[in-house]
C-alpha cells in the first residue's frame, strides 16, 4: 500500500474564472497537508511539471513523490486534503457514489466556460442574462 501524500500541488487553468474561484475556495479551507496552488500556465508549473500530458487541460493534483491524479480523481484528492471534506472524499470515491461523482465532475469540467461566465458575473453568460445575475 502506497503511503498517503504529505504535500499536494494543484495545477489549475488560470484563464478560467470558475477554476480560479475553486482555487480561492480551496485556499480558504483548513487542510491536513500543505496544498500549493499553481496556475498550469505559469513558468513554475512548466518547469516542475512540464512533462505532464494533461497540463493546462485538466485539473491535476500531484504529491511530493510525483504521483498524479487527473480530472475527477484530482477533485477527490483535493477534497481528501481538506480537514472538513476528507470524509466526503471517501464517500464519493466509494463504489456507490464514484460513478456519480465522476459524471458530475466531468459535466462541470466540460462546461466550465459557462460556469466561468456565471462566476465572473459576465452578462454574456450562456446560462444567465443581465437580469438573472446574483449580486
Amino acid at each position: 500500500m502506497d503511503p498517503a501524500p504529505k504535500q499536494l500541488w494543484v495545477l489549475y487553468d488560470e484563464t478560467c474564472a470558475f477554476c480560479r474561484r475553486c482555487c480561492e475556495w480551496l485556499a480558504t479551507q483548513p487542510c491536513r497537508i500543505p496544498v500549493g496552488l499553481l496556475p498550469a500556465g505559469s513558468d513554475e508549473a512548466r518547469q516542475r511539471f512540464g512533462a505532464m500530458p494533461w497540463l493546462g487541460e485538466e485539473l491535476i493534483a500531484v504529491d511530493e513523490r510525483g504521483r498524479a491524479w487527473v480530472g475527477p480523481a484530482a477533485f477527490l484528492t483535493c477534497l481528501w486534503a481538506t480537514a472538513r471534506y476528507r470524509g466526503w472524499s471517501y464517500r464519493l470515491s466509494g463504489p456507490a457514489l464514484a460513478p456519480l461523482a465522476r459524471r458530475f465532475f466531468t459535466l462541470i469540467s466540460k462546461r466550465r466556460a459557462r460556469w466561468s461566465g456565471w462566476v465572473a458575473g459576465d452578462a454574456d453568460c450562456a446560462w444567465c442574462g443581465p437580469d438573472t445575475l446574483i449580486p
